[in-house]
């Protein structure tokens, strides 16, 4: 006889995959959606790469802007691409110029693969923007355009400044400087730049927006699912573990709600959209 584990659990993508167009879309992703496709420039009979595409919403876009010669590839975890086939599923025409592919970097695509190459930023800042600028070169043919959307140096400031004091007030050397390294990590948007100059890319251009979330206490923010899912996880990874996390993290809830009692919590987003051009030869 055997022991059953009963159900699995679903893993962080299902869960954000279940949420993703009611609670994070409106946060984050419309408004990344909105400055590249501002900035991504058709053509026609385009292999375009959609990299982060989630349920679709930019994709079908993009299906609108190229036109029917164009084909459109678009690449984010299991759950999330479901969702986008279950979007696409009422349009035989759209379906079949778009190839849903679940995965993530490194990118299951040869050299010089496509004309336009587009990422969204992922919320949990999983993905390290320079390997993301360099496969997104690596795939790009000469001539194409790449267009990047990144969170930038600024984003999460307010936690982050109540975090470090909370950490320094308990003395926490080691978390201090994880958390220092973490913020270091946000490229501002002359390092944007810079990664796709890096990339051997020309006509680079960044575009700049910022925008304030706003949470009636520390825990709306802390359950809100663009926080939990996404970079709620690193930041309690810095904090340690077990109850020595639990501590601190009570530490910046009280902190929070007394820095702002009677008013909102307002978080910064800083986003950078960044483009060039793959020189032709």
């Amino acid at each position: 006889m055997s022991l059953s584990s009963g159900p699995r659990a679903p893993d962080k993508h299902e869960r954000l995959a279940r949420v993703y167009d009611a609670e994070v879309w409106p946060l984050l992703g419309q408004r990344f959606s909105q400055m590249l496709l501002r900035s991504v420039e058709p053509r026609p009979g385009a292999a375009v790469l959609e990299v982060g595409s989630a349920t679709g919403s930019t994709t079908v876009e993009l299906l609108r802007r190229f036109d029917a010669g164009s084909r459109i590839t678009a690449v984010d975890q299991p759950p999330l691409i479901a969702l986008a086939r279950r979007r696409l599923e009422g349009d035989a025409a759209a379906a079949a110029r778009v190839t849903l592919v679940p995965g993530s970097l490194p990118l299951p695509f040869p050299a010089a693969s496509f004309d336009v190459c587009l990422a969204h930023p992922t919320i949990g800042d999983e993905t390290d923007p320079i390997d993301l600028v360099a496969e997104l070169s690596r795939v790009l043919r000469p001539g194409g355009q790449l267009v990047a959307g990144l969170l930038l140096r600024g984003t999460w400031a307010e936690l982050l400044d109540i975090y470090r004091d909370v950490l320094e007030e308990n003395k926490k050397p080691d978390s201090l400087t994880a958390l220092g390294d973490y913020i270091n990590a946000f490229p501002d948007g002359e390092m944007a730049a810079t990664l796709l100059e890096q990339a051997d890319l020309h006509k680079v251009e960044v575009a700049l927006e910022r925008w304030e979330l706003l949470f009636k206490s520390a825990r709306e923010f802390f359950f809100a699912p663009a926080i939990e899912l996404g970079p709620l996880s690193r930041w309690k990874q810095m904090a340690g573990r077990g109850e020595e996390m639990q501590d601190i993290f009570f530490f910046v809830k009280e902190a929070i709600d007394a820095y702002f009692a009677g008013g909102a919590f307002a978080v910064t987003v800083v986003a950078g959209c960044v483009k060039g051009w793959k020189p032709k030869k």
